[in-house]
């Protein structure tokens, strides 16, 4: 069974890579993700995230005071949800209580990492939510109990580890990037709901208002990390159409590379238009 692991800044992707090498030792089934350590080398990182969200089946949201209040893990928290059970979403807190969680992680069963109980409860519900190839619970105790000072220790680690000046931002995953997962997460919801027998048009519309939405949000943070101020975006036919605008004083200019990877994420055609409706460039599939 495939456990994904979502991070955002320095602590929580150690935290999550300590949870990676921790879990296989405890319940040997289990196959957790971590998108730092698991993408190859040279590799598409987006596509491989694909790949790994089709075949998960369990999500664990690492928090810490650090990330707590970003928008994009809460985000990141509900389109999980979206996809899984809610009891197959967990956040994973790190030098946090429970009731230090607001807004959407607020919902979820959160896990306490220094809490050794609370560890143990998430362990068994990842156990149960492996259906056919659950381990019996005496050896999940005894798995659990000859493991745990590890993880305890790496976690302590994590914590302590000071953080390099540049280091969070280094590595700290950009608006646009995010969103660009969460564009996935609700692609594979959309197609799971085409598929289900006795589907309503009112579900259909739904899932289609949820990527409508994720997809505006993508191209606004992936034009403004670039300086350009997104005037507009419309669906005509098969193409995107991106009213943008060039800021004064900015150098900023849109590149092939750029808007064929946008074209690429929403999986249509794209046309960058100015105010006056001239076309800028055009990127996508039989682009000229």
């Amino acid at each position: 069974m495939k456990v994904f692991l979502s991070w955002s800044g320095e602590r929580s992707r150690k935290v999550a890579e300590a949870l990676k090498d921790w879990i296989p030792d405890v319940i040997q089934e289990i196959d957790p993700w971590v998108s730092s350590q698991d993408i190859a080398k040279g590799g598409k990182g987006i596509e491989e995230i694909t790949h790994e969200l089709a075949a998960t089946d369990f999500g664990i949201i690492c928090v810490t005071p650090e990330n707590e209040a970003s928008r994009w893990i809460n985000f990141e928290a509900g389109s999980l949800a979206k996809q899984f059970k809610i009891a197959h979403v967990a956040p994973f807190l790190i030098n946090m209580k429970i009731a230090d969680l607001t807004g959407p992680l607020s919902k979820f069963q959160a896990t306490v990492g220094e809490s050794r109980d609370d560890v143990r409860k998430l362990i068994g519900d990842i156990n149960r939510a492996s259906a056919g190839r659950m381990v019996a619970e005496d050896r999940l105790e005894r798995a659990f109990t000859r493991s745990w000072p590890e993880l305890e220790q790496a976690l302590l680690d994590a914590c302590r580890a000071p953080l390099l000046e540049g280091t969070q931002h280094s590595i700290e995953r950009s608006d646009a990037e995010m969103l660009e997962e969460i564009l996935l997460l609700v692609r594979k919801q959309e197609y799971r709901g085409t598929n289900l027998e006795g589907k309503t048009n009112q579900a259909e519309e739904k899932l289609s208002r949820s990527r409508r939405i994720s997809e505006d949000e993508f191209i606004l943070a992936s034009f403004a990390k670039i300086g350009w101020q997104v005037i507009e975006s419309s669906w005509e036919n098969t193409e995107v159409h991106i009213t943008a605008r060039h800021p004064e004083g900015s150098e900023a200019f849109l590149s092939r590379d750029f808007i064929e990877r946008i074209a690429k994420s929403l999986e249509r055609p794209v046309v960058v238009i100015n105010d006056s409706g001239n076309v800028l460039i055009r990127g996508g599939i039989d682009s000229p």
